[in-house]
């Protein structure tokens, strides 16, 4: 009975500690992940407006890589949020980066890669990096 006692205490130790390594292992930087989509922002912002059920199918937690235009960038509390261009006014894809950039501007055209997290009134992209400007 001892012996069974000791066993599963130790395999709840072992199970506690690869729970709390797990739990605590860095994410994998969106920049080495494998690209899922790559498309222009009026394209992904239409599927989403057309068809969210489809839209969410198809891009929701996969990595998109997309050109655009800069419409706004928004540094708060050292994260910076890229807002890309579409053709409708009241909405954009919005790129919530990595790393803080300051160097980009509005009318700059940049690559951008991201994790798709849905639909609102903006399509929202996490983990994001810049590929190129």
């Amino acid at each position: 009975m001892k012996k069974v006692l000791l066993v599963l205490l130790a395999l709840s130790a072992l199970g506690a500690g690869i729970g709390f390594y797990m739990f605590n292992k860095p994410l994998t930087s969106t920049q080495s992940m494998k690209t899922d989509h790559k498309i222009q922002s009026n394209a992904l912002l239409t599927a989403f407006e057309e068809n969210e059920v489809e839209a969410n199918a198809k891009y929701l937690d996969k990595v998109i890589e997309m050109t655009g235009e800069i419409d706004k960038v928004e540094i708060k509390d050292e994260k910076t949020s890229v807002y890309i261009a579409t053709d409708n006014p009241l909405s954009s894809i919005i790129f919530q980066l990595e790393q803080p950039l300051e160097d980009l501007s509005e009318g700059q055209v940049v690559t951008l890669k991201g994790i798709c997290t849905g639909y609102l009134m903006d399509v929202v992209l996490v983990r994001a990096v810049l590929i190129k400007n």
